[in-house]
C-alpha cells in the first residue's frame, strides 16, 4: 500500500492456535445474584470473576504434585556404566 508516497512493508501476523475449551455452567437465581455483586464490587467481568474463584477453590483445595523420585534403581550408577571393566 502507498501513503503519501511512502511504500507501507506490513506483514500480516498469523495467530497462534490457541487450545481453548468453552464450557457452560448453570446458575440459580440467588447464585447469580452473588456472582453479579461480586463482579460489581471488584469492577471484573462474570467470565474473570469466575476464574478466579475456580482458581481460588483448586489451590486450596489440591493437593500439591508428588515430586519426582530420585533415581531409584540406581540405573546410572558408576559401578553398572563402567562396561568395559572386567573386575566390576
Amino acid at each position: 500500500m502507498q501513503h503519501g508516497g511512502k511504500i507501507d512493508k506490513r506483514v500480516a501476523k498469523t495467530k497462534k492456535a490457541k487450545d481453548k475449551r468453552s464450557y457452560t455452567i448453570t446458575l440459580s437465581a440467588r447464585d447469580e445474584k452473588m456472582l453479579l455483586r461480586y463482579c460489581a464490587a471488584n469492577k471484573i467481568s462474570q467470565k474473570v470473576a469466575i476464574k478466579r474463584i475456580l482458581n481460588t477453590y483448586l489451590a486450596e483445595t489440591l493437593e500439591p504434585l508428588p515430586q519426582d523420585a530420585a533415581n531409584q534403581l540406581d540405573l546410572f550408577a558408576p559401578k553398572q556404566m563402567n562396561i568395559f571393566d572386567v573386575n566390576a
